[in-house]
Protein backbone atom coordinates (compact mmCIF):
# COMPACT_ATOMS: atom_id res chain seq x y z
CA UNK A 1 0.00 0.00 0.00
CA UNK A 2 2.91 2.68 0.68
CA UNK A 3 5.15 1.52 -2.29
CA UNK A 4 4.13 4.16 -4.51
CA UNK A 5 4.65 6.71 -1.99
CA UNK A 6 7.88 5.25 -0.96
CA UNK A 7 9.00 4.72 -5.03
CA UNK A 8 7.92 8.45 -5.29
CA UNK A 9 9.86 9.67 -2.17
CA UNK A 10 13.34 7.77 -3.48
CA UNK A 11 13.06 8.89 -7.20
CA UNK A 12 11.82 12.95 -6.35
CA UNK A 13 13.56 13.34 -2.83
CA UNK A 14 16.32 10.70 -1.87
CA UNK A 15 17.99 10.61 -5.60
CA UNK A 16 18.48 14.29 -6.14
CA UNK A 17 19.43 14.69 -2.55
CA UNK A 18 22.34 11.65 -3.40
CA UNK A 19 23.06 13.32 -6.81
CA UNK A 20 23.47 16.59 -4.94
CA UNK A 21 25.97 14.90 -2.75
CA UNK A 22 27.87 12.82 -5.30
CA UNK A 23 28.40 16.52 -7.38
CA UNK A 24 29.63 18.31 -4.47
CA UNK A 25 32.59 15.89 -4.23
CA UNK A 26 33.49 15.63 -8.22
CA UNK A 27 34.33 18.83 -10.53
CA UNK A 28 31.87 18.94 -13.33
CA UNK A 29 31.73 19.35 -16.94
CA UNK A 30 28.99 22.00 -18.88
CA UNK A 31 26.13 19.53 -18.97
CA UNK A 32 26.62 19.20 -15.04
CA UNK A 33 27.99 15.58 -15.13
CA UNK A 34 30.53 14.73 -13.18
CA UNK A 35 34.19 14.71 -13.99
CA UNK A 36 37.46 14.44 -11.66
CA UNK A 37 37.48 13.81 -7.60
CA UNK A 38 38.34 16.13 -5.75
CA UNK A 39 36.91 15.31 -2.39
CA UNK A 40 35.73 18.61 0.00
CA UNK A 41 37.45 21.09 -1.86
CA UNK A 42 34.23 22.62 -2.56
CA UNK A 43 33.01 22.53 0.89
CA UNK A 44 36.85 24.53 1.93
CA UNK A 45 36.27 26.67 -0.48
CA UNK A 46 32.57 27.73 0.44
CA UNK A 47 33.43 27.79 4.50
CA UNK A 48 36.69 29.99 3.53
CA UNK A 49 34.80 32.11 1.35
CA UNK A 50 33.85 35.87 3.22
CA UNK A 51 31.50 36.69 0.30
CA UNK A 52 29.44 33.36 1.28
CA UNK A 53 29.83 33.82 5.22
CA UNK A 54 27.61 37.40 4.04
CA UNK A 55 25.31 35.71 2.14
CA UNK A 56 24.17 32.93 5.36
CA UNK A 57 23.90 36.37 7.77
CA UNK A 58 21.99 38.22 5.12
CA UNK A 59 19.79 34.66 5.29
CA UNK A 60 19.79 34.58 8.45
CA UNK A 61 18.29 38.29 8.82
CA UNK A 62 15.87 37.83 6.39
CA UNK A 63 14.64 34.66 8.29
CA UNK A 64 14.50 36.34 11.61
CA UNK A 65 12.92 39.54 10.54
CA UNK A 66 10.10 37.90 8.60
CA UNK A 67 9.57 35.46 11.01
CA UNK A 68 9.00 38.53 13.72
CA UNK A 69 7.02 40.30 11.62
CA UNK A 70 4.69 37.77 10.14
CA UNK A 71 4.33 36.19 13.47
CA UNK A 72 4.40 39.22 15.53
CA UNK A 73 1.67 40.90 13.39
CA UNK A 74 -0.47 37.72 13.03
CA UNK A 75 -0.82 37.57 16.72
CA UNK A 76 -1.31 41.51 17.16
CA UNK A 77 -4.41 41.09 14.75
CA UNK A 78 -5.73 37.49 15.45
CA UNK A 79 -5.93 38.71 20.01
CA UNK A 80 -8.79 40.86 19.50
CA UNK A 81 -10.78 38.73 16.92
CA UNK A 82 -10.15 35.85 19.23
CA UNK A 83 -14.13 35.90 20.11
CA UNK A 84 -16.17 33.91 17.97
CA UNK A 85 -18.86 36.61 18.47
CA UNK A 86 -16.84 39.29 17.52
CA UNK A 87 -19.39 41.22 14.91
CA UNK A 88 -16.32 42.42 12.50
CA UNK A 89 -14.60 38.89 12.95
CA UNK A 90 -15.65 37.36 8.88
CA UNK A 91 -14.89 40.72 6.94
CA UNK A 92 -11.50 41.17 8.90
CA UNK A 93 -10.64 37.72 8.76
CA UNK A 94 -11.23 37.15 5.37
CA UNK A 95 -9.00 40.86 4.98
CA UNK A 96 -6.37 39.26 6.59
CA UNK A 97 -6.36 35.91 5.00
CA UNK A 98 -5.43 37.21 1.59
CA UNK A 99 -2.23 37.07 1.79
CA UNK A 100 -2.73 33.36 1.61
CA UNK A 101 -3.87 33.29 -1.76
CA UNK A 102 -1.25 35.32 -3.08
CA UNK A 103 1.38 33.80 -4.72
CA UNK A 104 5.03 34.99 -3.66
CA UNK A 105 5.61 36.19 -7.35
CA UNK A 106 2.59 38.35 -7.35
CA UNK A 107 3.32 39.54 -4.12
CA UNK A 108 6.96 40.34 -4.99
CA UNK A 109 5.29 42.05 -7.88
CA UNK A 110 3.11 43.95 -6.10
CA UNK A 111 6.03 45.32 -3.42
CA UNK A 112 8.30 46.35 -6.08
CA UNK A 113 5.55 49.18 -7.07
CA UNK A 114 5.37 50.11 -3.61
CA UNK A 115 9.39 50.09 -2.89
CA UNK A 116 9.86 51.84 -6.03
CA UNK A 117 11.87 55.20 -5.08
CA UNK A 118 10.81 58.13 -7.45
CA UNK A 119 7.48 56.81 -8.41
CA UNK A 120 6.50 54.22 -5.96
CA UNK A 121 3.58 54.28 -3.36
CA UNK A 122 5.52 54.06 0.15
CA UNK A 123 7.72 56.71 -0.79
CA UNK A 124 5.00 59.19 -2.30
CA UNK A 125 2.65 58.58 0.74
CA UNK A 126 5.88 59.37 2.79
CA UNK A 127 6.39 62.61 0.77
CA UNK A 128 2.97 63.99 1.72
CA UNK A 129 3.17 64.14 5.45
CA UNK A 130 7.03 65.95 4.61
CA UNK A 131 9.22 62.78 5.21
CA UNK A 132 11.91 62.12 2.55
CA UNK A 133 11.71 58.45 1.70
CA UNK A 134 14.95 55.88 1.49
CA UNK A 135 15.64 54.02 -1.45
CA UNK A 136 14.26 51.14 -0.44
CA UNK A 137 15.62 49.02 -2.90
CA UNK A 138 18.75 50.64 -3.79
CA UNK A 139 20.45 50.55 -0.06
CA UNK A 140 21.98 47.98 1.46
CA UNK A 141 20.35 47.97 4.57
CA UNK A 142 17.05 48.83 3.51
CA UNK A 143 17.10 46.34 0.45
CA UNK A 144 17.32 43.26 3.00
CA UNK A 145 14.22 45.23 5.12
CA UNK A 146 12.22 45.24 1.92
CA UNK A 147 12.53 41.31 1.10
CA UNK A 148 12.04 40.96 5.01
CA UNK A 149 9.16 42.86 4.69
CA UNK A 150 7.30 41.22 1.49
CA UNK A 151 8.13 37.95 2.91
CA UNK A 152 6.62 38.69 5.78
CA UNK A 153 3.57 40.23 4.10
CA UNK A 154 3.01 36.85 2.11
CA UNK A 155 3.70 34.75 4.97
CA UNK A 156 1.29 36.28 7.34
CA UNK A 157 -2.02 35.22 6.13
CA UNK A 158 -1.06 31.76 7.11
CA UNK A 159 0.34 32.68 10.33
CA UNK A 160 -2.63 34.45 11.19
CA UNK A 161 -5.30 31.96 10.08
CA UNK A 162 -3.42 29.49 12.68
CA UNK A 163 -3.14 31.85 15.42
CA UNK A 164 -6.57 32.48 14.84
CA UNK A 165 -8.02 29.05 15.05
CA UNK A 166 -5.69 28.31 18.04
CA UNK A 167 -7.05 31.52 20.16
CA UNK A 168 -10.42 29.84 19.47
CA UNK A 169 -9.75 26.67 21.43
CA UNK A 170 -8.41 28.47 24.29
CA UNK A 171 -10.64 27.49 27.32
CA UNK A 172 -12.93 29.65 27.91
CA UNK A 173 -13.75 29.18 32.25
CA UNK A 174 -9.85 30.42 32.67
CA UNK A 175 -10.11 33.47 30.79
CA UNK A 176 -13.66 34.61 32.54
CA UNK A 177 -11.84 33.58 35.94
CA UNK A 178 -9.04 35.81 34.70
CA UNK A 179 -11.54 38.48 34.47
CA UNK A 180 -13.37 38.31 37.90
CA UNK A 181 -10.16 38.23 39.69
CA UNK A 182 -9.40 41.52 37.72
CA UNK A 183 -6.38 40.58 34.98
CA UNK A 184 -6.28 43.15 32.38
CA UNK A 185 -6.11 42.72 28.68
CA UNK A 186 -2.55 42.75 28.05
CA UNK A 187 -1.63 40.63 31.78
CA UNK A 188 -4.29 38.20 30.08
CA UNK A 189 -2.41 37.59 26.72
CA UNK A 190 0.94 37.41 28.14
CA UNK A 191 0.43 34.96 31.21
CA UNK A 192 -2.63 32.83 30.38
CA UNK A 193 -3.17 33.14 26.37
CA UNK A 194 0.26 32.86 24.96
CA UNK A 195 1.33 29.79 26.90
CA UNK A 196 -2.40 28.27 26.11
CA UNK A 197 -1.16 28.52 22.13
CA UNK A 198 2.38 28.62 22.45
CA UNK A 199 2.47 24.92 20.34
CA UNK A 200 1.06 26.77 17.11
CA UNK A 201 3.58 30.15 17.94
CA UNK A 202 6.59 27.22 17.64
CA UNK A 203 4.98 25.94 15.24
CA UNK A 204 5.02 29.08 13.05
CA UNK A 205 8.11 29.89 14.27
CA UNK A 206 10.04 27.08 13.11
CA UNK A 207 7.98 26.98 9.21
CA UNK A 208 8.24 30.44 8.92
CA UNK A 209 12.28 30.35 9.54
CA UNK A 210 12.19 27.36 7.37
CA UNK A 211 10.48 29.16 4.18
CA UNK A 212 12.56 32.35 4.98
CA UNK A 213 15.54 30.40 4.44
CA UNK A 214 14.50 29.38 1.29
CA UNK A 215 13.75 33.30 -0.08
CA UNK A 216 13.83 32.96 -3.44
CA UNK A 217 11.15 34.59 -5.70
CA UNK A 218 11.15 37.92 -3.80
CA UNK A 219 15.02 38.79 -4.50
CA UNK A 220 14.57 37.63 -8.27
CA UNK A 221 11.81 39.81 -8.09
CA UNK A 222 12.85 42.72 -6.71
CA UNK A 223 16.93 43.34 -6.16
CA UNK A 224 18.57 40.24 -7.98
CA UNK A 225 20.75 39.73 -5.17
CA UNK A 226 21.94 43.67 -5.14
CA UNK A 227 22.67 46.33 -4.52
CA UNK A 228 26.06 44.72 -4.04
CA UNK A 229 25.02 41.22 -3.37
CA UNK A 230 23.13 42.97 -0.23
CA UNK A 231 20.47 40.97 -0.79
CA UNK A 232 21.97 37.21 -2.01
CA UNK A 233 20.58 34.39 -0.35
CA UNK A 234 21.36 30.69 -0.24
CA UNK A 235 18.52 30.00 -2.69
CA UNK A 236 19.83 33.14 -4.98
CA UNK A 237 23.32 32.05 -4.49
CA UNK A 238 22.46 28.51 -5.11
CA UNK A 239 20.81 29.14 -8.72
CA UNK A 240 23.14 32.40 -9.93
CA UNK A 241 25.83 29.48 -9.17
CA UNK A 242 24.37 26.71 -11.30
CA UNK A 243 22.37 28.58 -14.09
CA UNK A 244 23.90 32.57 -13.43
CA UNK A 245 25.95 34.22 -16.11
CA UNK A 246 29.31 32.10 -16.57
CA UNK A 247 30.35 29.09 -16.45
CA UNK A 248 27.86 26.84 -14.25
CA UNK A 249 29.24 25.21 -11.00
CA UNK A 250 27.28 22.38 -10.45
CA UNK A 251 29.46 21.23 -7.54
CA UNK A 252 29.56 24.61 -5.43
CA UNK A 253 25.76 25.14 -6.57
CA UNK A 254 25.30 21.37 -4.70
CA UNK A 255 27.47 22.41 -2.00
CA UNK A 256 25.36 24.97 -1.34
CA UNK A 257 22.07 23.03 -1.79
CA UNK A 258 23.36 21.01 1.02
CA UNK A 259 24.46 23.42 3.27
CA UNK A 260 20.70 24.93 3.20
CA UNK A 261 19.66 21.25 3.78
CA UNK A 262 21.89 20.94 6.75
CA UNK A 263 20.14 23.79 8.30
CA UNK A 264 16.58 23.39 7.26
CA UNK A 265 17.29 19.55 9.35
CA UNK A 266 18.38 21.36 12.77
CA UNK A 267 15.24 23.50 12.43
CA UNK A 268 13.68 20.89 12.33
CA UNK A 269 15.31 18.77 14.63
CA UNK A 270 14.90 22.03 16.91
CA UNK A 271 11.21 21.93 16.43
CA UNK A 272 10.70 18.56 17.74
CA UNK A 273 12.86 19.35 20.74
CA UNK A 274 10.90 22.47 21.19
CA UNK A 275 7.77 20.76 20.79
CA UNK A 276 8.60 17.97 23.14
CA UNK A 277 9.14 20.54 25.84
CA UNK A 278 5.60 22.76 25.58
CA UNK A 279 3.50 19.67 24.70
Amino acid sequence: MVLPCVVLMLVFAYRPVARSIQLSLYGSNLLGQPTTFIGADNYVALVTDPAFRQVLLTTATIAALSVVLATGGALAAALPLRSATHRARPVVSLLLSLPFAYSAAAASAAFAGLFAPAVGTLNRVLADVGVAGPAWLESPAWAVVSISVATAWYEFGFAFLVLLAALSQVDREMLEAAALDGAGEWRTAWSMIIPAIRPSLVFLIVTQTITGLQVFTQVQVLTRGGPAGATTTLVYELYQRAFGEGLPEYGAASTVALTLLVLVLAVTVLQFRINRGVA
